[in-house]
Parts: structure tokens; C-alpha cells; sequence
């Protein structure tokens, strides 16, 4: 199972701070070493996104997650 761990500032464009990216490096370091953590990519644009959804056995793909 993979799972996405998201970091949301409080506050717009303000970055984590020294600690946060400490506690984050620990935990990084602690789940790579147990085996539980197999990548830390990062996620594309949202803009890059498609929607897929299923109806019945109808697929349907759209550009990005938004509507238009």
C-alpha cells in the first residue's frame, strides 16, 4: 500500500522551518531504514493532472483534476 504525505503551511509561502526539516529527515532516515519508506519523489503540477473516472464500463479521461 503507498500512502502521500503532505506538508500545508499555515501561513502562504512560508517554507517549514530548521526543526520541521529536522524531524522530517529523522523520519525519512528511521521508515528508509526499516524498509517501510521506498521513495520521496515529489508531485507534479496539479495542471498536469488528468481525471479518470469510470461509469458503468465507460472510461473517461480529462485534462487536470478541475473542471474547465
Amino acid at each position: 500500500m503507498r500512502f502521500l504525505s503532505i506538508w500545508k503551511a499555515v501561513e502562504t509561502n512560508v517554507p517549514p522551518t530548521p526543526e520541521m526539516m529536522e524531524r522530517m529527515g529523522q523520519l525519512i532516515e528511521e521508515m528508509t531504514k526499516s524498509g517501510e519508506l521506498i521513495a520521496t519523489e515529489g508531485c507534479l503540477p496539479s495542471a498536469l493532472g488528468a481525471r479518470v473516472r469510470k461509469a458503468g464500463k465507460k472510461i473517461s479521461v480529462t485534462d487536470g483534476p478541475f473542471t474547465e
